[in-house]
C-alpha cells in the first residue's frame, strides 16, 4: 500500500517534511499546502518558498495548486516547471469559507460546468502530470455524481478523495460507505484521505475498499509520527524511537531558526505542532500546557525532550 502525507496548511510545510523524511521515513508521496493564485497572482508569494528545491532536499513534495481559472494555474506551473516539478496537484477539496465563497477548493464542486472548462483548458496545453484532491461536494454528496463523468474524461493521474462535504470541514463521521460506492466509478488510481489515526483505521479501509491500493494521512501522523512505520511492519525498538523523535524535533528546531526571526515566531510554529502531536502522549494534554507556557526556545526544549524520555 502506498501512503502519502496530506497537505496541511501552516503544518506539513517544508520544515516538517524535511525533518520527518530525514529521521522517521520517506512517504511514497508528500503534497505541498496549497499555493493559491487568484487573477494570474500568487495570493501570497511567501506560499511559494515551501516547494524551493533548497528546502526539499530529502524528498520532494507533489506542489498543489488552488485557484479557479486556466490563467492563474499557468502562473502555478510556470514557477513548477522552474523548479523541475513534473507532477502537481488541484485542490477541490479546501472547506474553509474564505476559500469556498470564491468558488475555490471544495467551492468549485457545486458548479461542474466551471470545472469542465478548467480542466479543458489546464489539460489541453500542460506539461505537468496532474492529479486532484477533492470532497464528495460542498453542501450534499449528491454533487459528487454530476462530476464523475468529468473526472472520468481527463487524464488525471488519480483522484485523493475525503468523503465528507465541504460544509463539515473536519467535523462529523467521513462517509465510508459514499466512498465504497463511488470510488469504482471513477477510472482513474483512487487514494482514500480521511480520519486514518492509527493501525486500526487502516486496516478497515483495506477491508471496505480492498481495491485502494493508497491512502493519505495527515492529522494522523501527526498525532503519531511512527505510524508511517506501524503500516509498514517495520519493528522499531523504544530506543530506536526515542533517537528518532529526538533528531526529528532537534531538526525542526534548526529548520525554525532559519525560516523565524526571534523565540516567539518559534514558539507560536511549534505551537501549533503539538497541539496535534500531544495527542499521542499518554499525558499530552499536560505536555501541551508546558508547551503554551514556555517563554523560549531553552524551555520549550526541555519540555518536550523530558516528553520524549518519558514517553
Amino acid at each position: 500500500m502506498e501512503i502519502y502525507l496530506a497537505p496541511l496548511q501552516g503544518l506539513s510545510d517544508w520544515i516538517f517534511r524535511e525533518s520527518f523524511a530525514q529521521h522517521i521515513g520517506k512517504f511514497n508521496k508528500t503534497f505541498s499546502p496549497f499555493i493559491r493564485v487568484q487573477s494570474g497572482d500568487f495570493y501570497r508569494p511567501s506560499q511559494c518558498n515551501d516547494i524551493l528545491p533548497q528546502n526539499n532536499t530529502f524528498q520532494k513534495p507533489v506542489p498543489q495548486f488552488l485557484g479557479n481559472d486556466a490563467d492563474s494555474f499557468k502562473r502555478f506551473e510556470e514557477l513548477c516547471l522552474s523548479h523541475n516539478y513534473q507532477e502537481v496537484n488541484i485542490n477541490l477539496g479546501c472547506p474553509f469559507p474564505m476559500v469556498t465563497g470564491k468558488k475555490m477548493g471544495a467551492g468549485l464542486l457545486m458548479y461542474p460546468e466551471i470545472v469542465k472548462d478548467l480542466f479543458e483548458n489546464i489539460f489541453s496545453t500542460t506539461q505537468l502530470k496532474i492529479s486532484i484532491k477533492c470532497r464528495l461536494g460542498l453542501e450534499k454528496i449528491t454533487e459528487f455524481e454530476q462530476l464523475i463523468s468529468i473526472f472520468n474524461s481527463f487524464p488525471l493521474e488519480e483522484i485523493i478523495l475525503h468523503p465528507r462535504v465541504g460544509k463539515q470541514q473536519y467535523k462529523g463521521e467521513v462517509d465510508l460507505k459514499a466512498f465504497a460506492h463511488y470510488a469504482p466509478l471513477l477510472t482513474h488510481p483512487v487514494c482514500y484521505n480521511g480520519d486514518i489515526l492509527t493501525l486500526a483505521d487502516v486496516e478497515s479501509i483495506r477491508t471496505l475498499v480492498p481495491q485502494v491500493d493508497r491512502i493519505m494521512i495527515g492529522r494522523g501522523m501527526l498525532q503519531n509520527p511512527f505510524l508511517l512505520a506501524e503500516i509498514r511492519n517495520q519493528n522499531l525498538t523504544k530506543k530506536d524511537k526515542e533517537k528518532m523523535l529526538l533528531n526529528f524535533h532537534l531538526s525542526i528546531i534548526e529548520h525554525c531558526k532559519q525560516k523565524y526571526s526571534g523565540d516567539l515566531h518559534m514558539l507560536k510554529r511549534l505551537e501549533e505542532l503539538w497541539t496535534y502531536h500531544a495527542q499521542g502522549f499518554e499525558d499530552g494534554h499536560k505536555i501541551l500546557k508546558q508547551v503554551k507556557k514556555s517563554k523560549t526556545l531553552a524551555q520549550y526544549q526541555t519540555v518536550i525532550f523530558k516528553a520524549i524520555m518519558d514517553s
